[in-house]
């Protein structure tokens, strides 16, 4: 054996184990663990599994409904609860909202390969939401639930709603950040999209990477970091804590499907055919956010979503897009919709305005 191939060897050995210990030293420094009232895994009816859980209620929590949130693409539960402070979820829970959050099977860290090949957008239309909003109906005997939907999350329920989730169940429901039309940032990755087989789209192993990188979040800013978040809108750190505790990887199947929408004019179908028609009958009054500098959701394909909903049975609506020009502090990207450095003032205050209002206004921005 050469002198130079053991100097290589052994290079790459010190290499593999430095990368070790900054991975395990980064991780344990910018993980954060919140506390829950409860935490429960739930089956669903394909054979998957789902996780719920129940943020800690302030003394006096009213007896309305129960708000349920859910994450987005390539996300967990943490993406609506990052911090004590940073937390869509536990700021609703501190005015009196009994607040639960869904992981979604896109959002477990512990698929097998059989279940991130079932992991798509279809399954979970069909099976998670559902097994989310009776779980909390059951567990609280409420008769209906307040649906507060992230990115995917709302897509989810555009995809649901009057299907798998019928109108009795909702009493209101929030969207945020959730285009009704998949438009890749560059247009270039729509057309290569066309020639993936989908069958060889691999799972997308974000999490690893995500961890590895959390420690640069805020040192280096690459035109990719502005297609998530608007960099100028969010406090020093927090980036890094999403990147640790929020991010997830995104499950071959539901990749698979990513790459059929836009390859396919953006449009995002269920059943095979377009969500949006079957939203001109909803009945719940809803809530739609946009942020105004959001490059993964631009305020448009948001607002198709809104124009659609409910519009053949005239239902209560309102649509907001967060920036500069509508009294927001900031132009918001599409992270700091959930982690903005004004986003409890810009965002979650009209979320729980919204919410517990007595009455409603429709109001529609842009």
């Amino acid at each position: 054996m050469s002198t130079v191939f053991i100097a290589i060897l052994a290079a790459a050995l010190v290499l593999l184990v430095a990368s070790w210990a900054h991975y395990v030293y980064w991780v344990r420094r910018l993980t954060l663990d919140l506390p829950y009232e409860v935490e429960e895994r739930l089956p669903t009816a394909d054979g998957c599994f789902v996780e719920l859980r129940r943020l800690p209620r302030e003394d006096g929590v009213s007896d309305g409904p129960p708000v349920l949130l859910v994450h987005g693409l390539a996300l967990n539960h943490r993406n609506n609860d990052l911090t004590e402070d940073i937390s869509l979820g536990r700021y609703l829970a501190r005015r009196g909202h009994d607040v639960w959050l869904l992981t979604l099977r896109s959002g477990r860290d512990d698929l097998s390969w059989r279940e991130e090949k079932q992991a798509t957008f279809e399954t979970m239309a069909r099976h998670d939401l559902g097994v989310g909003i009776d779980a909390v109906l059951a567990r609280t005997g409420a008769e209906r639930v307040d649906y507060v939907g992230f990115s995917m999350g709302g897509m989810l329920m555009y995809a649901a709603a009057g299907r798998t989730v019928t109108d009795d169940v909702l009493r209101r429901v929030v969207i945020i950040g959730s285009p009704a039309e998949i438009r890749p940032p560059l247009s270039m990755i729509a057309v290569i999209a066309r020639f993936i087989p989908h069958w060889l789209v691999p799972t997308l192993r974000l999490r690893l990477v995500s961890r590895f990188m959390a420690f640069a979040a805020d040192l280096v800013h690459t035109p990719i970091h502005r297609w998530i978040y608007n960099t100028e809108n969010v406090e020093r750190g927090m980036a890094g804590y999403a990147l640790t505790n929020g991010f997830v990887n995104i499950p071959s199947g539901l990749a698979a499907e990513l790459v059929r929408f836009a390859s396919d004019a953006g449009t995002v179908t269920f059943d095979g055919a377009p969500v949006l028609p079957a939203l001109r009958g909803r009945v719940a009054p809803a809530l739609f956010v946009a942020g105004a500098d959001d490059r993964l959701a631009p305020p448009d394909t948001v607002r198709l979503a809104f124009d659609a909903w409910g519009a053949d049975v005239d239902t209560q609506k309102d649509f907001r897009v967060v920036g500069v020009e509508t009294g927001a502090a900031a132009d918001y990207g599409h992270g700091d919709l959930a982690i903005g450095r004004f986003v409890d003032q810009d965002v979650f205050e009209p979320v729980h305005a919204f919410l517990s209002a007595e009455s409603l206004v429709s109001r529609v921005d842009g």
